[in-house]
């Protein structure tokens, strides 16, 4: 048969055909399996991808919010300290000598910090408010260094009283002179937002964002309620803060463009930036719902913490500032989050327009050389599916084999750098949770050194039998701020202190040490009066500490022959007596309560006294107890803490904290913890001396984690 013949021979020409087919079809096979593997890379790296996302959106959202609430804590602190003060100046406690009347707005003080009255209408006689006009001159020595400290966010601070006449403390006064012909300045204040809102609230609280009336912008105002002597509703005392100073200390952050972050306050009106730097006021329902629909929109204002994917592909992080109830919100485009998939993309899509001219250019070619051709094509492929394979699995020491310098090569490369971006993401990951529970470990150690540093024998003093004494710290977190402490300065006299720091975490516990022994060793050291102690400590902590913590403190001396006590509250909860005779506790209302400790330099103190007599018991307390809250957000209370004392006042001390811990814990059910709570309990016999069976020589600690 010659070669023409066998050229033409049907059996030649099947076997070339049948070559054809299986070379077209292994070809064909081996592309497929390469671009199913691609994308199930592709999408397995978006889903990663957009998890990370999420998951550091979360972090972002959740840290700010804290910020915030650190940002907004000391306007809180500062109007309530005005509040209490206040509150102490309607009971009468010493002041400063009054020299004048405070006067309406006057030009000569424009741009210059001063007090001015404000009446509400113009029924009001200016003889019938003199009084409170006259006792508001006491407050511009706390308003000054408040004001000037934070100038740029803090416009006015101001008392209005159910009285109606106002005081208002700023430099606007050419914004509110009297109208010609008109001596007084008329504003009706008794039906503003931040003093119906205080007033029917009964605590400090934050109004919702709006426009200020003199033109200075968008402001929010701190307000809370304020009690006179008989403790009746007697006014409220505000600050109202610049919300864009507020916004850019809380809000602005360095994000790529397109990604901002924003609040929403309780009535769904959203501040966001504009291009020009400032902000405006949107509605999330009514001018937003459109961009992010009504479902994340819900979920914004639901008031819980997540990430969601709007219908407009924009990813937004929520979540709750406390104290206001507003919602601090972050969004980000969905395509920044997946710009760095567009190089896989473009790998990927380059890869398989490569596979299909190569296969267009092999199906020229596969007639000659198809079996070399064809295997040479597809054996790359498929070991780099079970390359990829084996790092889907998991193996991300496995490195994908590079048999060529082409597109396959570039492609095993690029899984390659992907699989070892993965192994170093796991490994920074586990450096991560390890250093979480190196912290961990040393804030119980911190806890541990805490709890140690606090009087924890007892009863503490087994061969003084003229009273017995015991006491408990409960830490909010890991550590916390409040102390208690007990020693002798003589023989005849005990001192007792008990003190709650500002604040929470590892930053209180370190103030609450170095306070407690400032206390301590200028007590032990020096002697002198409460008040004088409380003095020396107070310059010490401004003059050296650089924070702007502070400490509300109780200090007592209780002289042991004669049952007399002395003490010096610097803005600390009234301590609660029970009389033996009467059975029943009250609190002791009629001593001074000072401003608290670090929080101006050179104050002066105030001290008072009070006797017990024998069988009488003595309870202090943090405002951890009257501020221990339950899952409606109810607060425990004067009045219900008074009704727990009384139904276990007759117990021994040990067994009456325990019970007073017990009562407290059933009242706040499965809600956490808010704040610290401290208790000490002192029962007093004098000369009669306890019982054998009152005290038993036990080492306890107290309840201080």
């Amino acid at each position: 048969m010659g070669r023409k013949h066998w050229e033409r021979h049907p059996i030649r020409k099947k076997v070339r055909g049948m070559v054809l087919v299986i070379s077209l079809i292994s070809l064909a096979l081996a592309i497929a399996v390469g671009v199913i593997s691609m994308m199930r890379i592709y999408n397995d790296s978006e889903a990663a991808m957009r998890l990370q996302m999420e998951q550091n959106l979360h972090t972002i959202v959740t840290s700010r919010a804290d910020l915030a609430e650190t940002e907004l804590e000391k306007y809180a602190i500062a109007v309530q300290t005005f509040a209490d003060y206040l509150q102490e100046l309607y009971r009468g406690n010493p002041a400063p000598e009054v020299l004048e009347l405070i006067p309406p707005p006057s030009m000569e003080n424009a741009n210059r910090y001063s007090m001015q009255r404000l009446l509400s209408s113009r029924d009001i006689s200016l003889d019938d408010v003199k009084d409170d006009l006259l006792l508001m001159t006491h407050m511009e020595h706390l308003w000054y260094p408040v004001m000037i400290h934070d100038t740029r966010s803090i416009l006015s601070i101001y008392y209005g009283m159910k009285s109606g006449v106002s005081v208002i403390y700023d430099r606007y006064s050419q914004m509110a002179v009297p109208q010609d012909g008109e001596t007084e300045t008329y504003y009706n204040f008794l039906k503003s937002p931040w003093y119906l809102r205080a007033e029917r609230r009964k605590k400090l609280c934050f109004t919702d964002v709006y426009r200020d009336a003199f033109g200075r912008g968008l402001i929010v105002t701190c307000a809370a309620p304020v009690y006179d002597e008989k403790n009746e509703f007697a006014g409220v005392v505000g600050m109202d803060i610049l919300v864009s100073v507020l916004y850019s200390s809380i809000v602005e952050m360095d994000m790529e463009e397109g990604a901002y972050a924003f609040m929403v306050d309780k009535e769904g009106n959203l501040l966001e930036p504009t291009k020009n730097g400032g902000t405006r006021v949107r509605n999330l329902y009514y001018d937003y719902n459109k961009e992010i629909g009504y479902k994340v929109a819900g979920r914004i204002l639901g008031g819980k913490t997540g990430v969601s994917l709007a219908g407009n592909g924009v990813y937004y992080g929520y979540t709750t500032i406390p104290s206001t109830g507003w919602k601090l919100c972050v969004r980000i485009p969905e395509a920044i989050v997946l710009a760095p998939m567009q190089s896989v993309k473009r790998n990927v899509v380059m890869t398989l327009f490569l596979f299909f001219a190569a296969f267009v250019f092999i199906i020229a070619l596969v007639t000659l050389e198809s079996k070399r051709f064809s295997a040479r094509l597809a054996y790359p492929i498929i070991a780099l599916k079970k390359d990829v394979e084996k790092i889907t699995d998991g193996d991300l020491n496995y490195r994908a084999r590079v048999y060529d310098n082409d597109e396959i090569g570039d492609l095993a490369d690029e899984f390659n750098a992907m699989a070892s971006s993965l192994k170093n993401y796991i490994q920074d990951f586990a450096a991560v949770t390890a250093e979480r529970e190196r912290i961990k470990t040393e804030l119980n150690v911190a806890a541990q050194i805490q709890a140690d540093l606090l009087p924890c024998t007892f009863p503490p003093f087994p061969d003084r039998r003229e009273f017995d004494i015991y006491a408990t710290m409960t830490p909010a977190k890991e550590v916390g701020g409040d102390f208690y402490d007990f020693f002798f300065i003589d023989k005849d006299h005990l001192a007792l202190v008990i003190a709650d720091v500002s604040g929470k975490g590892m930053p209180a516990a370190l103030f609450m040490v170095i306070a407690r022994t400032l206390i301590k060793n200028r007590a032990q050291m020096w002697g002198g009066k409460t008040s004088e102690i409380l003095e020396a400590v107070n310059n010490q902590l401004c003059e050296e500490s650089g924070t702007e913590l502070f400490v509300t403190v109780w200090l007592g001396v209780l002289e042991i022959s004669t049952g007399r006590v002395v003490s010096c509250n610097a803005g600390h909860e009234y301590p609660a007596v029970r009389r033996a005779e009467e059975g029943s506790f009250e609190l002791i209302r009629r001593a001074v309560n000072n401003p608290a400790v670090a929080t101006m330099e050179r104050m002066k103190f105030y001290e008072s006294e009070f006797f017990l007599s024998p069988g009488d018991s003595l309870f202090l307390y943090t405002d951890g107890v009257v501020e221990a809250t339950n899952a409606e957000y109810k607060l425990y209370g004067r009045d219900r803490m008074i009704d727990a004392l009384n139904r276990h006042g007759a117990e021994p001390v040990e067994e009456f904290i325990v019970s007073m811990k017990r009562e407290i814990d059933g009242f706040v059910g499965d809600s956490s913890q808010f704040d610290d709570i401290t208790m000490l309990a002192l029962q007093y016999y004098g000369r009669k001396e306890r019982p054998e069976t009152s005290g038993q020589l036990t080492e306890e600690k107290g309840d201080q984690r």
